[in-house]
């Protein structure tokens, strides 16, 4: 026998475990895309769960602010004027430079 004709089954067998190799790899690959898709997809969804908490905190304690400013405006109205005044004069000076 030559040397080529013992050479070829083995040629033969690493042309298959390389083309096994390539499959391999490429539904790993693949794999792996999905993965790191879903994981971004819950990170998202995290991301907004916890920005409508804060939108929906900041509304509250928005609401309740707002209460509380009105009330003390019911109470002393000459005080609310003065401030609105001086805090008007104080916003057109720095304005004006």
């Amino acid at each position: 026998m030559s040397a080529t004709g013992i050479a070829e089954p083995d040629l033969t067998a690493l042309k298959a475990d390389l083309s096994a190799l390539k499959r391999d790899v490429g539904i790993l690959i693949e794999s792996l895309k999905g993965g790191a898709a879903s994981g971004v997809q819950n990170a998202a969804a995290q991301i907004n769960a916890g920005a409508a908490g804060l939108y929906e905190s900041a509304a509250v304690g928005g609401g309740r602010t707002a209460k509380m400013l009105s009330q003390q405006i019911e109470e002393q109205p000459l005080v609310a004027l003065m401030l609105a005044f001086g805090l008007g004069y104080i916003g057109a000076s720095v304005l004006r430079r």
